[in-house]
């Protein structure tokens, strides 16, 4: 499977980043190709309509929409702003919902996603995550029902910032292979 990681934060040392690193780990230890969202394609401008005639924008939004056609499973990690995922990501996902010319829905229905948060508390973003997948589902995805939240992250990560806490590497392993079960092919057996 070809997995697509999203953070929804931009900031260096994100804990968010952390997690989504660890997942990657994991997901080429279940022998899953990953990319990352490209920097750039993450720093869209705030959504207008008159920007979407502009040029540099349309280049974007289009190597956005095949970064997502090209996943089979997206996985995002986003930090809890105010009990909400970040503007930064929905941000994303409003670039993304915008059909392209000649298409009949968005690059976004129809697939699949997976959802983390990591937090420096002790709750991990659990507030944030169901508002996040009935918004994802509310852009056509389908959402994997559990979620990896995890509480005081600092404490599971080493200086470098890599994920120590096996216990959580489990948790990632879990739902990265039922994340991608879900996207396999359903297999529909020809009449006799």
């Amino acid at each position: 499977m070809n997995i697509l990681l999203i953070s929804g934060s931009t900031r260096e040392g994100s804990l968010n980043k952390s997690l989504l690193d660890a997942a990657e780990e994991e997901a080429h230890n279940l022998n899953h190709q990953t990319t990352s969202l490209p920097h750039q394609l993450a720093s869209f401008p705030l959504y207008h309509s008159d920007l979407e005639a502009d040029a540099t924008v349309q280049n974007q939004l289009s190597m956005l929409r095949q970064q997502i056609e090209a996943a089979d499973v997206i996985l995002i990690s986003s930090p809890e702003y105010n009990g909400f995922h970040t503007p930064h990501l929905h941000n994303i996902f409003t670039w993304a919902s915008r059909r392209a010319a000649g298409k009949s829905h968005s690059v976004l229905e129809g697939k699949v996603v997976g959802l983390l948060a990591a937090a420096p508390g002790p709750f991990g973003g659990v507030r944030m995550l169901p508002r996040l997948a009935s918004f994802a589902a509310d852009h056509g995805c389908w959402v994997h029902p559990r979620y990896v939240a995890v509480g005081n992250m600092a404490s599971k990560t080493n200086d470098d910032g890599q994920l120590t806490c096996s216990e959580t590497r489990q948790k990632l392993r879990n739902l990265i292979s039922q994340t991608c079960k879900m996207a396999e092919p359903v297999k529909i057996t020809e009449p006799a």
